[in-house]
């Protein structure tokens, strides 16, 4: 524990405090319900009947039904909530705890090929920063202590620098994974006394790698989270070995939070967010619940995001559901968990690009409903554009050729859908050109 992070830390929860506890009676109720099974399922029920009375009364998309019966409802994806966003989303003056008629939209990078804005209230936010402190607590990492965050950061997505300094956090820009990205990264880390990384799975690849060939020590490193992709076991054991840190999974997604995470004291279950977030592991061609240990769609309702209510929200993802052990308390959690792998591509210099990088630039082009990106040869890449109306693509270019490099050339192919693969998914980010 640093002072700085210590006096940071401090600040924040008297802060808190002062203005009633937003986020601290969040904290403290996602730790009485995952603490205590038997409680946490009465809590977790009346948070239920609450979300799905108020969405009949105040969402004209849910208003048609009666029950509060969830298995009433209609199990929804991106595209439907996407084809019936005004309908799905509430007023702000009917919204509980609002603070604003201006309600935050969390744009999802389309890491499925399909942005999506998601409107969250004033208590929403507040439950999704009590989030990422309880399960950065459960990881072995106190709030305001130095974070790596390595993510793609962009001109829509940054942190000021009042920002980083408050919250002790290094913003970490890893739109492209070469040599010098990762010596630059270790560097920092080992410089600044960085004590735990967050970003995606699959940049820790390179990590583990560079460090194998450049041995370098970590001591104030402590847990590394990783995201968005499944890790490789090959690469959690090297990075353990290595650096000496816990290496833990988190399973979230940009539109609702997070969702479950590795315990430090266990395997590789995903240890689930039950405190805001109802799971239900259904067949994978019907919706019924799936059987004890069969593998099956992770359908997903948010119990705290009254502004756009997602209930039933079929996340893309399938997993295998485990009855409750010591380490979660009772509650079930997903002993394996089935996520997205993308495709790696490479700029016109060689150098691998993080896919997310793709999604990052994507997500905040206006017209897109859905998009696949390919890259055909060494500089030939190809993006495949479902558009909601003939819109220049000149923007997107010039975007995509920063990234890639002047050298790139870029086709633009307009379709009426993306094709979808025989798992039913849709693959946003395609390798047709092997690099030798």
């Amino acid at each position: 524990m640093s002072i700085g992070g210590f006096l940071r830390r401090s600040i924040y929860w008297t802060n808190d405090f002062l203005h009633g506890s937003p986020v601290g009676k969040h904290y403290r109720d996602i730790h009485t319900i995952l603490s205590d099974e038997k409680r946490g399922k009465q809590l977790q029920a009346e948070s239920l009947k609450n979300l799905l009375e108020f969405a009949k009364k105040h969402s004209a998309f849910y208003s048609q039904y009666d029950s509060n019966d969830i298995t009433s409802f209609p199990i929804v994806n991106k595209n439907i909530l996407i084809a019936n966003h005004d309908k799905v989303a509430v007023k702000a003056e009917d919204i509980p705890e609002q603070k604003t008629k201006e309600i935050y939209v969390q744009r999802t990078s389309g890491s499925t090929g399909t942005p999506f804005a998601v409107p969250a209230d004033t208590r929403k936010r507040n439950r999704r920063i009590a989030e990422l402190k309880y399960f950065g607590m459960l990881g072995g990492f106190k709030s305001h202590e130095k974070l790596g965050q390595c993510r793609v950061w962009t001109k829509w997505h940054n942190k000021s620098k009042k920002q980083q300094f408050m919250e002790n956090i290094l913003a970490i820009n890893i739109s492209k994974m070469d040599n010098d990205t990762v010596k630059n990264l270790v560097e920092t880390v080992k410089n600044e006394h960085v004590v735990a990384l967050l970003g995606y799975a699959n940049w820790f690849d390179q990590i583990a790698q560079y460090l194998g060939e450049h041995p370098t020590p970590l001591p104030s490193l402590k847990v590394i989270f990783t995201g968005s992709e499944m890790l490789k076991e090959q690469t959690r054991s090297e990075l353990k070995r290595l650096i000496g840190c816990n290496v833990l999974e988190r399973y979230s997604n940009e539109e609702q939070g997070i969702l479950g995470q590795q315990s430090a004291k266990g395997e590789y279950e995903y240890y689930l967010n039950h405190a805001s977030y109802y799971f239900e592991i259904l067949k994978l061609d019907e919706d019924k619940p799936a059987d004890p240990g069969e593998l099956g769609r992770i359908v997903i309702t948010d119990l705290y995001n009254y502004a756009f209510p997602l209930i039933r929200y079929d996340t893309g993802d399938t997993a295998i559901m485990a009855e409750g052990n010591k380490l979660s308390h009772g509650w079930q959690y997903i002993s394996k968990l089935y996520g997205r792998r993308l495709d790696l591509i490479f700029d016109t210099n060689g150098n691998p690009v993080q896919p997310m990088a793709l999604a990052r630039i994507l997500k905040n082009l206006k017209g897109i409903i859905q998009w696949q990106f390919i890259q055909t040869g060494e500089h030939e890449y190809k993006i495949r554009l479902n558009m909601e109306e003939n819109i220049s693509t000149k923007e997107c270019e010039a975007e995509l050729r920063e990234l890639l490099g002047e050298r790139a050339e870029i086709s633009v192919e307009m379709v009426k859908e993306i094709p979808i693969l025989a798992s039913g998914k849709r693959k946003p980010v395609v390798n047709e050109w092997k690099k030798q």
